[in-house]
Formats: C-alpha cells, sequence, structure tokens
C-alpha cells in the first residue's frame, strides 16, 4: 500500500508519494503496472464504497519516467443506481515547450463498477489449463532460481540480470512458481537453452503459473483491487517469448499497448494465496495477444487481464 500511497492534489486528482519503478523491461522506463494500479487506485477513490470495479480497460499512451511521481485524474461519466463508470488519466510532470510544467499522459482507462447484486441466476468459470502443484513446499522464486543455478540449467549471470529485472516482484509479493509451468523451469525466459517439458506443443497450448500473495496487509477492497491490477501486468508482454525460447534482448521493442482488467469477485482477498495462469493466443503484425488468469484456493476466477503488446 505505501508503494502506491496517494496524496490529494485537488477534486478528484492525486498524486502518488513515490515514484514508479522499473521492473521486466529492457527499456529504462517504469514497470506499466505502476500505471494501471494507480488508474484502479484513482477510480476506486471517485465512487461511493457501495460501487464495486469489475473492469478496468485501458490504453498506454506514453512510458512512465522513474525519476517523478505519477498523477491521476478522473472524470465521472454515468451514475446510476446500479452502475458508475469513469475516464481516469495517468499522467507526469515534464517541461513543456515554454519551460512550464505539463501534463504528460502515460494512461488513459475507463473504469465500471457495480452495486452488489442480490443473486447470481448463474455461477461457473473455467479451470487453469493443466493441474498445477498445490504451493505448499514449493520454493519461492529466489530459491527456485538458485535451484536451476545448481543444477546447470541456469548461469548465474543469467540469475543475477533476472533479479536485477524482477527482484521488485519479488519484494512486494510471495510467488511460488509451479514446477509444470514455464516460468519455473526458464527462469522467466531468461535462460534460452532450457528445454521445458512443454516442448512439443504449440505456444498457444503452452501455460506458465504460480501461486502468488501480497506480503503486506491490504486495509480496503480498493487496495485488493488494487494489488490486483499491479499484479495481472506482470510478465504478460513478454510471455510469448519466455514460450519461444527468447527473451526481451532478442527484441527492440516489447511491452504493452493496451490492456482489459476484469474483476469477477467483490470480495478480492490478495492476502490469501491465488493460482495465477499466464497464456498466449496471437502474434500477428508486430503484436502479440495474451492472457492472464487467477483463482482463489476455492477454485473460483476471481480476475483476469488480456493484453495486445508490441512486439518487434
Amino acid at each position: 500500500t505505501e508503494t502506491l500511497s496517494f496524496k490529494e492534489l485537488g477534486a478528484a486528482k492525486w498524486e502518488t508519494h513515490h515514484p514508479p519503478q522499473r521492473m521486466g523491461n529492457a527499456a529504462d522506463i517504469a514497470y506499466g503496472g505502476f500505471a494501471v494500479a494507480v488508474a484502479a487506485q484513482a477510480a476506486c477513490k471517485s465512487v461511493p464504497e457501495s460501487y464495486h470495479l469489475y473492469t478496468l480497460m485501458g490504453n498506454f499512451l506514453g512510458p512512465a519516467f522513474t525519476d517523478r511521481p505519477l498523477r491521476a485524474s478522473t472524470r465521472m461519466l454515468r451514475k446510476t443506481r446500479t452502475f458508475v463508470t469513469c475516464q481516469v488519466e495517468v499522467s507526469q510532470l515534464i517541461a513543456g515547450k515554454d519551460g512550464r510544467p505539463e501534463d504528460r499522459i502515460c494512461l488513459i482507462a475507463l473504469a465500471d463498477f457495480q452495486v452488489q447484486e442480490k443473486g447470481n441466476v448463474l455461477e461457473y468459470c473455467a479451470p487453469p489449463r493443466q493441474k498445477y502443484s498445490h504451493y505448499d513446499g514449493l520454493p519461492g522464486v529466489r530459491s527456485n532460481s538458485e535451484k536451476l543455478v545448481e543444477e546447470g540449467k541456469v548461469s548465474k549471470d543469467e540469475a543475477q540480470g533476472f533479479w536485477t529485472s524482477f527482484g521488485l516482484h519479488d519484494a512486494l509479493f510471495d510467488s511460488r512458481p509451479c514446477p509444470e509451468g514455464i516460468f519455473a523451469q526458464n527462469l522467466n525466459g531468461r535462460s534460452k537453452k532450457v528445454e521445458t517439458t512443454q516442448e512439443g506443443l504449440h505456444v498457444t497450448e503452452k501455460s506458465t503459473a504460480d501461486w502468488v500473495r501480497c506480503r503486506t496487509p491490504l486495509p480496503t477492497q480498493a487496495d485488493h483491487r488494487t494489488a490486483m491490477a499491479f499484479l495481472m501486468d506482470s510478465a504478460l508482454s513478454f510471455t510469448p517469448l519466455a514460450f519461444s525460447q527468447m527473451y526481451l534482448d532478442d527484441t527492440a521493442a516489447c511491452s504493452s499497448l493496451d490492456f482489459a482488467l476484469r474483476l469477477f469477485s467483490n470480495s478480492i482477498n490478495l492476502e490469501a494465496w491465488h493460482l495465477r495462469e499466464l497464456v498466449t493466443h496471437v502474434g500477428a503484425e508486430g503484436r502479440t495477444y495474451s492472457e492472464a488468469r487467477i483463482w482463489d484456493e476455492n477454485r473460483r476466477c476471481v480476475g483476469n487481464m488480456t493484453q495486445q503488446g508490441i512486439m518487434r
């Protein structure tokens, strides 16, 4: 919660206390999940607590810098007894042509909310692609990377490069990679020479998964939704690379263009363990389309995120 804490600038305007940080990108820019999470938090602050965020979809309009805070502003588009829709802009201050500071928009999104319904006509969800090991006894990300080094599957330099890129994720989330998934076997694609147990599958049939929970307390439901927005953006843009024995250094550009976060529960608890699975569906025209889904321990799918990303 401290990482994404806000201060109010005025009516429907906020600024983060801390600048966003870099993670999982070859370029010196901030992790996109910061902007998505800031959008989610600003949207939640703009509506009464009786309305629950169920969809946040938008576009990345430019990278965020790591030397200045993020700003957010919201505008109400619809408010009824059942639904609320608001527009969210996430920006950073830059020097304008005349030397005066001006907002540079990083992300724009629409956020949809709905009041709690009295009941469900239908209740169902699709299961994960395959059966994954339970988190009990599974090593964490750091222990798993050390194991891969000991087995000679990953070099020390590759492991160090991985931690330089993804150490922030481990600081915020307790994550245990499932051994059946690709990321656990090739260190999120960092080791290109490793042949995974899914090599005989088409790239669209491959999957990776981990058990994950937030390391810090999340006092409000808005905090859980903000953390979910931050988490679900992670690794989606380069999942197709990791599934194809490639890595970030094989591309000139690999980042998210648009996103759709959908939440299927009004009572998310990211302090508890959840299973997250990543897959990719399409690669064409210099873009990829990938998806992350997440289930709680009761096997309820509580959310997903789909993204198109640039891949050149």
